[in-house]
């Protein structure tokens, strides 16, 4: 096992990481460090550790090593006490699935992956990078992307991003995929709460889900947090005008990227326009959302009488 070695920068500590990993799977495996690219072409380092004999690299579990690097540097984990982090972090999901060969042909297979699709919001321009290697469909100044969404054994959400190689296995269309992926994220059901509930929420500590009643339908003067079921890229409600019809009632709305896992809806009543409106989104994403957490830099608006969002007003 590699050395501590207090002044480590990220570029050696990579290299240590694995060096280290392929000491300890020995000659059978093929251990990279690979470059890449998250929402808003944030970019992260991880690991993967891949056996000759399993032949498939679409299920091959990658381990980002930000965090492990901060561990490291704060003094919570020794080189040992990270290499064995990753060691767990890849056999974890794989004894979960029964092994690569099942994972892979899960993640493979349209049977499977056919009811675990859903549509996810980007920005097109902040994801050029991401967007190459991936699958998807425009939308004014975003891009619909595609996941296979699971969960992971504490709880926790986890996606895959479906990739043309994917996406060529399953022998569909694009527009067969995109089709699904509404289907199942309608079935899974999106939410809309005041914003006042929400924030009563959270200064309670109470979970987000628990105790706030739904709202049937918008009504002026209100602010309303617009999400899915799982609260994980929950953005894409604004792709269903069936719901979105149901739930304005008819009230056209301004609609402001929180982030890609909420949105918010202001009625329009007047009272407040779309450059104050777009002000408040920049604040927001310079001071309180992470880079890979920000959708766009301006709000929407969602005409009611044409039953469509657009850019602008």
């Amino acid at each position: 096992m590699p050395e501590r070695k207090e002044n480590m920068d990220y570029s050696e500590f990579r290299e240590k990481i694995s060096e280290g990993l392929k000491d300890f799977y020995g000659s059978d495996a093929s251990v990279g460090i690979h470059k890449i690219y998250k929402n808003n072409d944030v970019a992260k380092y991880g690991v993967a550790i891949k056996f000759t004999e399993s032949g498939e690299d679409s299920a091959i579990p990658l381990i980002y090593l930000e965090g492990l690097y901060g561990c490291y540097k704060r003094g919570i984990l020794d080189m040992d006490g990270c290499m064995g982090e990753i060691i767990n972090s890849r056999e974890k999901p794989l004894k979960e699935y029964g092994g690569i060969e099942e994972m892979s042909l899960n993640l493979k297979g349209w049977d499977y992956a056919k009811n675990n699709i859903y549509p996810v919001l980007l920005s097109a321009k902040d994801n050029k990078e991401l967007l190459k290697d991936i699958v998807s469909t425009g939308m004014l100044d975003l891009a619909v992307i595609y996941i296979i969404r699971g969960k992971s054994a504490d709880g926790r959400f986890t996606s895959i991003k479906i990739t043309s190689t994917l996406l060529g296995s399953y022998g569909i269309s694009k527009e067969e995929l995109h089709m699904q992926a509404l289907s199942n994220a309608r079935d899974d059901g999106y939410r809309l709460y005041s914003l006042e509930s929400a924030i009563d929420a959270m200064v309670k500590d109470e979970p987000f889900m628990d105790g706030i009643k739904e709202t049937g339908c918008i009504a002026d003067g209100i602010m309303y947090v617009m999400t899915n079921s799982a609260m994980f890229y929950g953005t894409a409600g604004i792709l269903d005008s069936q719901w979105m019809h149901e739930k304005t009632g008819g009230t056209s709305c301004y609609i402001i990227p929180s982030s890609v896992h909420e949105l918010i809806l202001v009625p329009d009543n007047g009272d407040i326009g779309q450059e104050e409106l777009d002000k408040m989104v920049l604040e927001a994403n310079s001071s309180v959302l992470e880079d890979d957490e920000k959708l766009s830099g301006h709000c929407y608006y969602y005409d009611a009488a044409a039953g469509e969002t657009r850019a602008r007003k």
